[in-house]
């Protein structure tokens, strides 16, 4: 069977239109083959969002902004038309967030999803949210830095006009001297740090003193533990019964000096009694006498003979 002229070029013509409507809805990001879920979504201002505007879902692009349009009798809600891929599943509860996409402004809608095991149903309504683009946040977190600043700014202001009013000519004399002090004393310390000035001879000695200690620390160390030993040896001996000992002593030297003191006993009659003294004096005597007369007359007083002859 022949095909008429006319059925090829209807054919034809059909094609190109279709064609042509899926590659201007492919320019605008649809996808007219691929099946699609639409949702919706209200916000008070959609701020600056567009057709054809991506739809992403954890950094990745899920879908597209299919129409934009006020609720019907009301200019204070903006319903947000958008296809998700069907294969793309959104928990309930989950956010519309529409955000900047980059520094330029471009807005697009992020799903934000939850946690719930229940899925939203092809036309539910899901809930929107506007974030803060990166501009308004660079210029919160900067608003408070340019007050502080600002507020720094008028108090250093405030300061200087305040030191103006007080420095009239004489306290800046007094200023200016004080100055020059101040940096005659600095001078005067400088030339004592100074090699040869007392502070720096000051310095080199404790230095010297710290290397000393340093280069005798084992003998330190040696004089500390045999110091430590004594008093070690100390703490542990028996002072108490020590002191009790020598108290208890002088308790009976002071009875023996009393006992002297009033004459009893030998030594206190030799101390007290004169006669006493006198006689051992005149013994004394007495005896020295005798061993001289030995030593020059042994005969009066030995008699040895070998014979048995008598001397005369």
């Amino acid at each position: 069977m022949r095909i008429r002229t006319e059925a090829k070029i209807g054919f034809i013509v059909i094609t190109t239109i279709a064609v042509v409507i899926w590659g201007i809805n492919f320019l605008k990001g649809r996808n007219v083959i691929k099946r699609s879920d639409v949702y919706y979504a209200v916000y008070n201002d959609v701020a600056g969002l567009k057709l054809s505007g991506s739809v992403i879902l954890s950094g990745y692009k899920v879908g597209m902004i299919n129409t934009i349009e006020f609720e019907e009798n009301r200019l204070d809600k903006i319903v947000v038309a958008f296809v998700v891929s069907n294969e793309f599943k959104i928990p309930k509860n989950s956010i519309a967030q529409i955000f900047s996409n980059d520094l330029l402004g471009s807005k697009v809608i992020r799903i934000i999803p939850s946690q719930e095991k229940e899925f939203y149903e092809y036309g539910d309504t899901l809930v929107g949210s506007i974030d803060s683009d990166m501009i308004t946040q660079i210029k919160d977190e900067i608003r408070p830095l340019v007050k502080s600043t600002n507020d720094a700014v008028l108090g250093i202001d405030t300061l200087v006009t305040s030191i103006n009013s007080i420095l009239d000519p004489a306290t800046q004399a007094k200023l200016q001297s004080a100055l020059v002090n101040l940096e005659s004393t600095t001078a005067s310390l400088s030339k004592q740090l100074s090699p040869g000035g007392k502070l720096d001879k000051t310095f080199n000695s404790l230095q010297s003193f710290t290397l000393m200690l340093d280069t005798n620390k084992d003998k330190l160390s040696n004089a500390f533990a045999n110091i430590e030993s004594i008093t070690d040896s100390v703490a542990n001996a028996n002072l108490t019964q020590t002191i009790s000992t020598i108290n208890a002593t002088f308790a009976q030297s002071q009875i023996l000096l009393q006992k002297i003191n009033n004459g009893e006993g030998s030594l206190g009659l030799l101390t007290t009694n004169d006669s006493l003294y006198n006689n051992l004096v005149s013994a004394s005597g007495n005896l020295s006498k005798l061993l001289d007369d030995m030593n020059q007359h042994p005969k009066r007083y030995v008699h040895f003979s070998v014979f048995g002859k008598k001397d005369k």
